[in-house]
């Protein structure tokens, strides 16, 4: 099924995420499995997430933070599904 107007945004995403997961070989899944952000990165992260709930991130700041999170929240679905694949393959 394609994308359609009348498709919500959480269909359309599924979709997506359902398609990604198909390209997945069990080695990928694997590691995708345990990518982990670098202790650099989440200090970062800790830094804009202090700053923001302070109040004092700047818009660019701000812009970045967001930007990471959405990457995030992207490949923690994409790890879910790597999982799904790997409880398949081992018959769980």
């Amino acid at each position: 099924m394609g994308y359609n107007a009348s498709m919500t945004t959480a269909t359309a995403l599924h979709q997506l995420f359902d398609s990604v997961g198909n390209c997945l070989s069990l080695e990928a899944a694997s590691k995708l499995q345990k990518l982990r952000v670098t202790d650099e990165l989440q200090s970062q992260l800790d830094s804009w997430a202090t700053q923001n709930s302070e109040g004092v991130l700047d818009a660019e700041e701000r812009q970045q933070y967001e930007a990471i999170l959405r990457a995030l929240n992207f490949v923690a679905v994409l790890q879910a599904k790597a999982k799904h694949i790997a409880e398949e393959s081992s018959g769980s």
